[in-house]
């Protein structure tokens, strides 16, 4: 089970402020459905604050986390927010939900490195991410990490049709899972390829707001906040050595 306080803090902020965004508004009838809900925290959180009732169904692969959820939504809960388990790809496309929110995992390691399955999001760190981008809803809000290819990330969406509404930004130091040297080594590969942005010590992590319009030809205001997006994740890394 994996909790970090910045980072989930950081998430529940970013949910909070899609629930009281006009993007979100035409879109909540169906309610949002949540891929990776951890603990719950960060969800009860957001719902408790914004004291929303939207219906939010959370699904969970990790059976110590899934426990802790349930026993915290019966605690605390606000009503309408529910953890289910299973794979949210299995279960969920089919949902009456048109906006998704997601912390995905996003430490990219060699194939052969067992490591902590869950954080794992495959050889750049943005497989998930790019399902999700790639799946049937109308709103997403997504983490985006500037170690897990966050331009790749950006021109994925534009290419599914989704323009770039809303986004925040937080410095994440890297702990004890982001330095194993497995994770350390991908991610210093992947920053010779120009497809990880960090400093020695921190990386950026975004909540991005994503919009589908249907069109990869984003209008120049779409287009001005996904660069300067870009320009942004991509400020942080250290200057490359010749």
């Amino acid at each position: 089970m994996f909790y970090d306080t910045v980072e989930s803090t950081f998430y529940a902020w970013c949910v909070e402020r899609l629930l009281r965004s006009a993007v979100a508004a035409p879109h909540l009838a169906g309610g949002i459905v949540e891929l990776g809900a951890g603990t719950g925290l960060p969800v009860i959180e957001a719902l408790s604050r914004c004291e929303a009732t939207v219906p939010v169904r959370g699904f969970e692969r990790d059976p110590d986390s899934f426990r802790v959820a349930v026993h915290l939504v019966e605690a605390k809960g606000p009503p309408g927010y529910t953890v289910e388990p299973g794979d949210f790809f299995e279960r969920a496309l089919d949902g009456p939900e048109r906006i998704a929110v997601a912390n995905p995992p996003y430490l990219a390691a060699p194939a052969d490195d067992a490591g902590t399955p869950e954080l794992w999001g495959g050889e750049s760190g943005a497989e998930v991410t790019r399902r999700l981008l790639s799946g049937p809803f109308d709103v997403l809000m997504l983490m985006v990490a500037s170690i897990a290819d966050p331009l790749g990330v950006i021109e994925h969406a534009r290419l599914a049709g989704y323009t770039v509404q809303d986004w925040s930004v937080c410095p994440i130091t890297f702990g004890p899972h982001s330095r194993r040297p497995g994770v350390h080594g991908r991610i210093d590969e992947l920053r010779a390829e120009s497809r990880a942005f960090s400093s020695g010590t921190d990386y950026l992590l975004a909540g991005v707001t994503w919009l589908r319009t249907g069109s990869a030809d984003a209008g120049s205001a779409d287009a001005g906040r996904a660069d300067v997006l870009r320009r942004v994740l991509t400020a942080g890394a250290e200057p490359r050595r010749i």
